[in-house]
């Protein structure tokens, strides 16, 4: 398949200046402290906890990552995510029973975490962080030279120089705070993703309703990606399985269950899941930002006519491209 404006080099290139120049000068008029509501709620690891018991944590709480805080040190300790959650399933799964996954998991705390994922997983736990006077700009720069879609807002006590984690901050609600925000989107109605090349497309990784859930876990892995597509036998998209979908298997404690059908999996979502959405390359920037707005997804499924998958659109894409 043809790449969006493959042919048309320079066109592409002024048309995601114009656009990175905008977007770049609001991100840089504000700081991290902007984004961070009046009200809300923020769950902090101790390091000192076991693993089971912080999983249980996230599971509880339905929330994909939080950050991890030394107490002995005084100092915040990185995120413990979902992707870690899923990094130890599939290696737990492969290796050991559920039983044993449990018993083990239920000696290592926290802070020999990191040693833990390293035995089966190259890259480290997420460490990254920012200050919360740092501008918009500057963490957004951060976050997509990692692959990492979240980090910790830490402060500094002016008392006792102890880390103080003031929130955590996502590529989504940057995008959000820009959605709302931004004053000229005369030029995000411009444009659609074909013209400036926004999106992964060929070669997709998908399943259909058939496949078992370890199955899908291990595509994430192997795949380095945090959603599938699920087809039906057209390849016709009905679907998609993501990291989020193991936080509800491990809240209805089916995670030693995990050679259900994904179809088995799909139905414990609960009725206001914001569910599959979809677009084509011929929306407009402005169109996938108020999609991102409206229902909180992580990602979009790029279709053609047909309704077959051809591409999919991150929201690391989205900031990507609106970065000078």
């Amino acid at each position: 398949m043809d790449i969006p404006g493959k042919g048309d080099k320079q066109p592409v290139a002024v048309k995601r200046k114009e656009l990175a120049q905008l977007a770049s000068f609001f991100l840089k008029q504000h700081s991290a402290y902007d984004m961070i509501p009046v009200s809300f709620r923020l769950i902090v690891l101790d390091t000192k906890l076991l693993v089971t018991k912080a999983l249980s944590a996230l599971v509880q709480n339905g929330v994909e990552s939080a950050p991890m805080y030394n107490a002995a040190e005084a100092c915040y300790s990185g995120m413990l995510t979902t992707t870690d959650l899923v990094n130890l399933i599939q290696y737990y799964y492969s290796n050991f029973s559920y039983s044993e996954a449990i018993e083990d998991l239920g000696k290592v705390q926290l802070e020999n975490y990191k040693d833990l994922l390293m035995q089966f997983k190259s890259r480290q736990t997420n460490t990254l962080c920012a200050n919360p006077l740092d501008t918009m700009y500057e963490i957004s720069r951060r976050l997509l030279a990692t692959d990492y879609s979240t980090l910790a807002l830490v402060d500094e006590d002016t008392e006792t120089g102890n880390d103080v984690i003031v929130s955590v901050l996502s590529i989504y609600r940057i995008l959000n705070f820009m959605a709302v925000n931004i004053d000229d989107k005369k030029k995000l109605k411009q444009h659609s993703l074909y013209d400036l090349e926004i999106g992964t497309y060929g070669d997709l990784v998908t399943a259909t309703m058939d496949a078992s859930v370890i199955d899908i876990i291990c595509m994430f892995v192997e795949n380095n990606i945090s959603v599938v597509p699920i087809l039906d036998h057209n390849g016709v998209v009905l679907n998609v399985f993501a990291e989020s979908d193991i936080i509800l298997l491990a809240r209805e404690g089916l995670l030693d269950e995990l050679n259900i059908p994904v179809s088995e999996a799909l139905a414990l979502r609960p009725d206001d899941y914001p569910g599959v959405h979809t677009c084509t390359q011929s929306d407009t920037l402005f169109s996938v930002l108020d999609i991102i707005r409206k229902t909180q997804v992580q990602r979009l499924i790029v279709v053609d006519a047909d309704i077959r998958p051809v591409g999919v659109v991150a929201l690391s894409d989205v900031l990507r491209a609106l970065i000078v």
